[in-house]
């Protein structure tokens, strides 16, 4: 197979590290050459600790002003045509809008992978149709657009932003099953409830928050953490001072942005993810891998994950009441019963969601372009 100089752009320089480095990996072991493009991140020195070439580059996350980001537009043609590569792989809004044009302006294939269309971009609003607009403009220039689940490829066709022919559906970004493998521990004294998100109220947090106000009326021996990173001053956001509040108060335990995350899992009896929506959950996919019981929303990108009553209970949205009553249910079953819900959630990702599937569609997509 001919050997290619490929390129994974995204805004989140981390993201690229924790939701596609198994790929990654796989590809340079196979001769092929990896360039990631993305902002520079303070969490992960990718040319010293992982050997993979980093470009940086200034995108903003937040806002859609097509004015402004055109400085990304030109970052990005700049670097294309200087390094050349064979294909490119876009990730998120921003490099799948503005990255797509420039591989185009450059005459470089490139695949648009649209890791999931956000609850905004669903719900409606402003920037909603702002970005439907520049999807269905650039999306027009991507050799194929990705998506994790159907009902976001029914969402594409139906809002008329991509023709049907051109979407594939990729399961999920895979989980590393022999990192995230059932671990041995003695179990808690204490119930302890973990949820892994960025600190966004979109992610469920304030059911979050709500249901372990009505958990621990009822039970003392009951803990609820909360890992990862805030969500700044931003309206959909959880600060600093925020989260202080809530551990204070002695609702949560903020555990702060961890790179032990499958240590921190396995200390928990049950993950729990009351995201509003998602593309397909890379943490309850880890969870379920560690045979940890899950709990989540009825939504895209969770239930596909979770069998209600087989690996985990599914909730509805937006609703904390229900997840405390799904909490309980939890709480009240026999390590049996939690044993054997943990158990059908490790077999459902090794046939579904084990990484490597993924990293072979990876490989036969490279193969097709020969």
């Amino acid at each position: 197979m001919k050997k290619f100089k490929i390129i994974f752009t995204a805004n989140v320089l981390w993201d690229i590290y924790i939701f596609r480095y198994g790929v990654i990996k796989a590809l340079i072991e196979d001769g092929h050459e990896v360039i990631a493009v993305a902002p520079k991140d303070e969490r992960i020195d990718f040319p010293k600790d992982l050997g993979i070439r980093h470009i940086p580059i200034e995108l903003k996350m937040r806002g859609i002003n097509p004015l402004k980001d055109l400085s990304l537009l030109k970052q990005l043609i700049n670097i294309y045509r200087k390094e050349k590569p064979d294909i490119i792989f876009h990730y998120t809004i921003k490099p799948n809008i503005y990255g797509t044009l420039a591989a185009k302006l450059v005459k470089i294939p490139s695949i648009a992978v649209l890791t999931g269309l956000g609850y905004s971009f669903v719900e409606g609003g402003i920037v909603s149709r702002v970005a439907k607009a520049m999807y269905r403009f650039a999306l027009i220039f991507s050799k194929e657009v990705w998506v994790l689940n159907s009902d976001d490829r029914n969402k594409l066709i139906e809002e008329k932003i991509v023709k049907s022919d051109k979407i594939f559906i990729l399961p999920g970004e895979g989980v590393d099953t022999e990192k995230f493998y059932p671990m041995k521990k003695e179990e808690n004294s204490e119930i302890i409830f973990l949820m892994v998100a960025r600190a966004f109220y979109d992610k469920g947090f304030n059911e979050y928050v709500e249901a372990a106000k009505i958990i621990k009326r009822k039970y003392s021996k009951v803990r609820f953490w909360f890992l990862g990173a805030l969500g700044g001053d931003t309206a959909n956001g959880v600060n600093d001072i925020k989260m202080q509040e809530y551990v204070d108060c002695g609702l949560i335990e903020y555990l702060g942005h961890r790179k032990d995350v499958d240590r921190v899992i396995n200390d928990s009896d049950c993950v729990v993810l009351p995201s509003y929506r998602e593309g397909i959950s890379k943490v309850l996919m880890e969870a379920a891998s560690m045979e940890k019981p899950i709990i989540a929303t009825d939504v895209t990108g969770c239930k596909e994950i979770v069998d209600d009553g087989v690996n985990g209970y599914l909730v509805k949205v937006k609703d904390s009441d229900d997840l405390a009553f799904k909490l309980e249910k939890f709480i009240k079953l026999d390590k049996k019963a939690r044993d054997i819900l943990g158990k059908n959630g490790r077999v459902k990702i090794l046939k579904e969601f084990d990484e490597k599937i993924i990293i072979e569609i990876y490989r036969r997509k490279l193969w097709n372009l020969q």
